[in-house]
């Protein structure tokens, strides 16, 4: 099933296609160094205007889903699992995100291909221990 958005592109494409046949159909060389008409060139603008703003709200439809998505954590990475495009795991300290489907036991670190270290997890913090105030 074909969404709002890619049919009026293929009807604007279309459209803006028609436009260029009639400029090359049935003019000789000296009619096309011709300057255009007011009437083509405000057609050829109105074309490729609908053309942008259907792909820019493709677009912004697409970046909105995935801001909505958020981080995917799926917890501790687990050998026996495998993970989608996008999930993140914790494994030696640090935070992986999978850059594409990840294969069981693939583990973060150990392939490039598969896993992109997002933050890596520093020395605890030690604290001095607590003392009794005196008074």
């Amino acid at each position: 099933m074909i969404d709002e958005g890619t049919e009026e592109l293929v009807i604007v494409t279309a459209r803006a296609e028609e436009i260029r046949t009639g400029l090359d159909t049935g003019y000789s060389i000296e009619d096309l160094r011709l300057p255009l008409s007011r009437r083509m060139v405000h057609a050829l603008v109105a074309a490729t205007t609908a053309a942008t703003a259907v792909k820019l709200k493709a677009l912004s439809a697409r970046i909105t889903a995935l801001e909505e998505s958020g981080i995917r954590y799926q917890g501790v990475f687990q050998r026996a699992t495998s993970y989608a495009r996008g999930d993140t795991v914790t494994c030696a300290g640090g935070l992986w995100i999978a850059l594409k489907a990840v294969p069981e036991g693939s583990v973060p670190g150990s392939d490039s291909a598969y896993w992109q270290l997002a933050a890596k997890g520093g020395k605890p913090v030690k604290r001095p221990p607590a003392t009794s105030a005196s008074t």
